[in-house]
């Protein structure tokens, strides 16, 4: 058994390093475009010279007096401006990105990529090793495929390669109460990163109870610490900080969920914006819809059973879900690998419902892929007059929000059935002759 798990490991860094290898060539190929990781990096050089990294006048010229290229919106309906100006991340990360901007560029961007190629094969193994007791094949493929299709974010360095594979890392220890202050470190380092990321499966490990109450109580201590220093050192550079972050997390070109950036958008305001264009409306309508499914996911999980069928089909529950209401990208959706145990659960289980955890696993790894991106950008139709048109044009422009959405449900279905189930069983009186004695 070890020499197989040796090798899964091995085929799952063989898959990384592919990964790595095409997003390389890509990423470095394009013209015109700034790294994920350079947008991170040049925000913590410039917290690091106590500039106002959260102004976009002061970024962009901090970032052109450094040698950056003008690269102007891709959208004709906006104004020009500096991606590299725009910082997105809460002050919690600026002190992990600040770690590596005091090395020279081209060896943070190395050392910050090599961790994200070296991090994700560590996560699919972990979610391998989970599922493989019941489906040994079909995990592996699903997360070899996953990474295989990862490029685009290991070599552009997205943050959420971290954030993502270390709160990942920490459910594995948290739920097999291993490597405890590991789990701590990873669970909290992902909350300071990208909070949206994390925040829900954090949530959900809280309500578990027991040793999972406790790791998850110790690592927001942890995230409270750093939040303190953080916060301490960006108001000195940075006062406004608050209503500068904010304005920056508004509606642009590169996160509008009815602009050019939909199709690579996975939550369900890109759906919404489809039939109506304002802001309130599709955030109210994605929250009116997401809110009561959490909410029953999270009251479930309270009353519910732990056995280990129950806590992966509520973490599968809960992962897909937690992409919905928020802004999230084909990178932070690499947090499907936590919904590998459960289809591999159902699958071995047999019955109708084997095949539909492999079609909704599946199809959702699939549309929140990198190359089959590439694949749908190319094949999507364009909005038409008629209702036909518009439905085609919905179904190829926004795949992944609809299939998540389908899939969160079938998860959510899945998972209140097993605890209602379980519930029953407890309640239903026993045969006499199945009645054990007490203990005199």
């Amino acid at each position: 058994m070890a020499k197989r798990k040796l090798a899964v490991f091995a085929m799952l860094l063989f898959a990384s390093a592919i990964s790595m290898g095409w997003g390389l060539v890509v990423t470095h190929g394009a013209r015109g475009i700034i790294l994920d990781y350079q947008m991170a990096d040049i925000g913590a050089r410039c917290l690091l010279k106590r500039c106002d990294l959260y102004s976009q006048q002061e970024m962009t010229r901090f970032y052109l007096e450094n040698g950056g290229e003008r690269v102007s919106s891709p959208s004709t309906t906006e104004p020009p401006h500096y991606a590299a100006s725009i910082q997105v991340y809460p002050p919690t990360a600026e002190l992990f990105f600040a770690a590596f901007a005091l090395l020279p560029w081209k060896i943070a961007y190395v050392l910050w990529t090599a961790l994200i190629a070296l991090l994700m094969p560590i996560a699919a193994f972990l979610m391998w090793d989970v599922a493989h007791v019941d489906a040994p094949d079909l995990p592996f493929y699903l997360a070899w495929f996953l990474l295989v299709n990862s490029g685009g974010m290991m070599a552009g360095g997205n943050p959420a390669g971290v954030a993502v594979t270390l709160c990942i890392i920490a459910s594995w220890c948290f739920l097999h109460n291993r490597f405890a202050m590991l789990g701590v470190l990873c669970m909290a380092s992902s909350l300071a990163i990208k909070p949206h990321d994390s925040g829900l499966i954090w949530l959900y490990l809280l309500l578990l109870g027991a040793t999972c109450r406790k790791r998850t109580l110790q690592s927001l201590s942890v995230v409270a610490l750093v939040a303190v220093a953080a916060i301490a050192w960006v108001w000195r550079a940075s006062p406004h900080w608050v209503q500068e972050l904010h304005a920056n997390l508004g509606v642009n070109g590169s996160n509008d969920p009815a602009g050019h950036a939909a199709i690579a958008m996975v939550n369900l305001q890109t759906v919404v914006a489809f039939f109506r264009n304002d802001p309130h409306f599709y955030n109210l309508v994605t929250c009116v819809v997401c809110a009561p499914l959490i909410l029953l996911c999270l009251i479930v999980t309270l009353r519910g059973d732990r056995s280990r069928k129950s806590i992966w089909l509520g973490m599968a529950a809960i992962t897909v879900l937690s992409l919905l209401p928020l802004y999230h990208r084909p990178y932070d959706a690499k947090l499907l690998l936590l919904t590998l145990p459960a289809c591999a659960l159902l699958w071995a289980e047999g019955g109708p419902t084997r095949w539909l955890a492999l079609l909704f696993t599946t199809a959702g790894i699939i549309v929140t892929s990198e190359i089959p991106l590439i694949f749908l950008q190319i094949a999507s139709i364009p909005e038409g007059p008629g209702f036909r048109n518009r439905s085609l044009a919905l179904l190829t422009t926004r795949p992944a929000p609809l299939i998540l959405f389908a899939e969160a449900l079938f998860f959510l279905w899945i998972y209140v059935r097993h605890n209602s189930n379980h519930r029953k069983a407890l309640s239903t009186p026993q045969p006499a002759h199945m009645v054990q004695p007490l203990p005199s």
